[in-house]
């Protein structure tokens, strides 16, 4: 099997099993438990499939994996890409805290890539962000992206082919100053980079290493929000309405109950974004 120069990062959409081994990939917008239950308050009936992404220049793209091995096996996370080069991929290992009856992750640190670790005998799964950056120099087009997991003799591969847009992003945003806390719905961290848009607040970045899992949510909201510029604010606030669920902005931004749409609701919003797709 050829294997491609090793970079960190991407994806893929169905679990494939072999001999107590799994490789998963999910959008930020569905969090992992330890046992590999999604957390309860983030479930979706039909969860995103990540097959093919979308991503756009001079921007980040952060992706959920998660890893399944047999506990005490030594496993190793490699990526390869094709072209070589053409984005450069961080890799995060998601730490877990208690909220209630769950250990949800919410912490995350940096690791080396390739990547080894074991999984402990109180976990079934192991969950990492990875953290892509397209520079501004690539061109649109199609290239080869694939998580490679190795346990002893056994390698489970999962080929993407991203598309990479026209669309250029703003760069190394920062996220929202304000962030929710680990028991609310993930996607709680899309309103306060949103609402700055909406109600022409001053934008608040906050400062310091990006420690938690709400973090890259919401600098990538606010990358979202600056190619939202390009458009008239009365459209952009309809496509946020009818996307979330809302009836009003106000309720929106102020109302404190999460989406009715759930919780993967902006993925449809940055469809829209980064491909002009109708609102359906």
């Amino acid at each position: 099997m050829k294997k491609f120069a090793v970079c960190v990062v991407l994806l893929a959409a169905e679990s494939i099993t072999l001999s107590g081994q799994r490789l998963l990939v999910y959008s930020e917008f569905q969090r992992v438990r330890p046992d590999g239950e999604v957390v309860a308050a983030d479930r979706v009936e039909h969860r995103r499939e990540i097959i093919s992404p979308a991503v756009i220049r001079n921007a980040y793209t952060t992706l959920r994996v998660v890893v399944e091995a047999p506990p005490g096996a030594p496993y190793h996370l490699y990526v390869g890409q094709n072209p070589d080069d053409t984005v450069q991929c961080t890799l995060y290992q998601e730490q877990y805290t208690r909220a209630g009856s769950e250990w949800v992750p919410d912490k995350v640190r940096m690791m080396q890539l390739p990547h080894s670790a074991v999984l402990g005998t109180d976990q079934k799964v192991q969950t990492y962000l990875l953290d892509v950056w397209t520079p501004e120099s690539t061109p649109p087009a199609r290239f080869r992206l694939e998580v490679q997991l190795n346990v002893g003799d056994r390698w489970i591969i999962y080929p993407m082919e991203v598309r990479v847009m026209k669309e250029l992003g703003p760069g190394h945003t920062r996220p929202a100053e304000h962030l929710p806390q680990v028991e609310q719905r993930v996607d709680e961290a899309v309103k306060p980079p949103a609402c700055e848009y909406l109600l022409a607040t001053p934008a608040v970045g906050l400062n310091g290493p990006m420690e938690r899992i709400s973090t890259f949510l919401s600098r990538n909201v606010r990358q979202d929000m600056q190619l939202a510029q390009s458009r008239a604010k009365p459209e952009v606030q309809e496509l946020l309405l009818r996307l979330s669920g809302f009836q009003a902005i106000e309720t929106l931004c102020k109302g404190g109950q999460p989406a009715p749409a759930g919780a993967e609701w902006w993925l449809r919003v940055r469809d829209n974004f980064y491909q002009g797709l109708p609102v359906r």
